[in-house]
């Protein structure tokens, strides 16, 4: 009875460690964009100027709007991107996405009834598109 028992131990043994588990990757490419944002870009917002804002435009974005958005600035020429949302001394800079647009608001952090120094030089800024998949 024990060498029955063993050897059908056995069979199941070989048997299990013989199933093949099968992986399937989903390639979900991602795509980054850089645009430059110059300072004559940036426009006063409705209320009596408060804020600044700028549209960063590309027809990728729609196709990622469901996705993930991910926004960062260069602004000091040193090869580093701040990610946004973000202050900087008073100012608070932040982003919507909206079809084929990303619009960036600029607005004073400590006073919202003061307005926020607009930039006076250019900036680029790195549009990461993130591409998700669902089961």
């Amino acid at each position: 009875m024990k060498k029955f028992t063993i050897l059908m131990l056995c069979i199941v043994t070989l048997g299990l460690a013989s199933c093949k588990k099968d992986t399937i990757v989903q390639n979900t490419p991602n795509i980054t964009l850089y645009k430059t944002i110059q300072p004559n870009q940036w426009q006063t917002g409705t209320d009596n100027g408060l804020y600044y804002y700028v549209d960063i435009t590309d027809s990728r974005i729609e196709q990622y709007e469901d996705d993930g958005i991910i926004l960062s600035f260069a602004r000091f020429n040193d090869d580093g991107y701040d990610a946004l949302p973000f202050n900087y001394g008073l100012d608070s800079y932040s982003y919507s996405s909206f079809p084929s647009r990303i619009r960036v608001y600029l607005q004073n952090n400590n006073n919202r009834n003061v307005q926020p120094t607009r930039p006076t030089a250019s900036i680029t800024a790195r549009i990461v598109l993130v591409a998700s998949s669902s089961d």
